[in-house]
């Protein structure tokens, strides 16, 4: 169902890929493996970085055309979505194995490098604990999501997933350990600008926004592109409609590509990022509590709704 074209790069870019699920190894996990380096997720939530699985069950279906996105999109290589067959889902089970498999034989090539990684380490990752919804595509389009939750979660893993917010029914239905809603417009206009989707897919988006104060934990990533949606006031109103446990400012990252949409001048400084979450925690509830200088991300905890950061 994936066109060749579009396959073609992903293989290149290392995704391990069986019908429309996929797994990667995230930079941070090799980081981690083979310099003892966490990613910013360990630092604001206390996951384990190598043992975290980054999968996705919809490897290429989206919705929306985000112009910072660092995938490649199938408008990429002169395609619509649309113009893509949806696959045949996969049970949820099967899903659950595949992504399994296809984690264990990436891991599997450190065995090479054991001197560097260390048996213990390279052991531990190999019984991974965490795993990350958000490779790529909208992992709700998948029909079976919530019932792959369940079974992750059956078998001892915590889950985070990443979402657009689109499918509000979904949204609603779903407990994974942490739910994030990608909000990187702040009305209209700039979701068509930015995200590039149907006007339509806005206001299913602040429906979801309204459903989020009744979710068990949950965030808002906000991608932040200057001169684009770098005026952080604007999103105040959205988010205290939201009323989310965390907010996560990070500094949109020319890689990928997104290097064919948008400029290197676009990222964000951290000090920039920085001075942006002061000035939310000044006009809003969320408070800065933690940072992450590598990453160009700053994390912001609801003073309402307050929990531990740390799972």
């Amino acid at each position: 169902m994936i066109p060749e074209e579009i396959y073609k790069i992903l293989r290149k870019q290392r995704y391990q890929i069986d019908n429309h699920t996929a797994v990667k190894l995230c930079g941070w996990v090799r980081k981690k493996m083979l310099e003892d380096k966490s990613c910013y997720k360990s630092k604001f939530y206390g996951i384990e970085t190598h043992r975290c699985i980054q999968c996705t069950p919809s490897v290429i279906w989206c919705q929306q055309n985000c112009i910072f996105c660092w995938r490649v999109l199938p408008r990429d290589v002169g395609k619509e979505i649309s113009q893509i067959k949806e696959p045949k889902w996969d049970e949820p089970e099967v899903v659950y194995e595949k992504i399994l498999t296809m984690h264990k034989k990436i891991i599997m090539g450190y065995k090479g490098v054991l001197d560097r990684v260390g048996e213990e380490k390279f052991k531990e990752a190999l019984e991974p604990k965490h795993v990350a919804i958000s490779l790529s595509g909208e992992p709700t389009l998948y029909p079976y999501l919530d019932e792959l939750i369940k079974i992750f979660h059956k078998n001892g893993f915590s889950t985070f997933v990443v979402s657009n917010g689109i499918l509000t029914d979904v949204i609603e239905k779903i407990e994974p350990t942490q739910l994030y809603i990608s909000l990187d417009a702040y009305d209209l206009e700039s979701y068509m600008k930015i995200c590039r989707g149907k006007k339509e897919y806005w206001e299913s988006i602040l429906n979801t926004l309204d459903i989020l104060k009744e979710k068990k934990r949950t965030c808002i990533r906000t991608t932040l592109i200057r001169r684009l949606n770098d005026d952080i006031l604007k999103f105040v109103e959205l988010y205290e409609r939201a009323n989310v446990h965390f907010i996560e400012l990070k500094s949109y990252m020319h890689v990928g590509y997104s290097q064919k949409r948008l400029k290197k001048e676009d990222m964000l400084q951290h000090n920039e990022i920085l001075k942006l979450a002061k000035i939310l925690e000044e006009n809003s509830p969320y408070k800065l509590i933690d940072d992450s200088e590598d990453s160009r991300v700053a994390l912001l905890q609801n003073e309402n709704r307050k929990i531990n950061p740390k799972l």
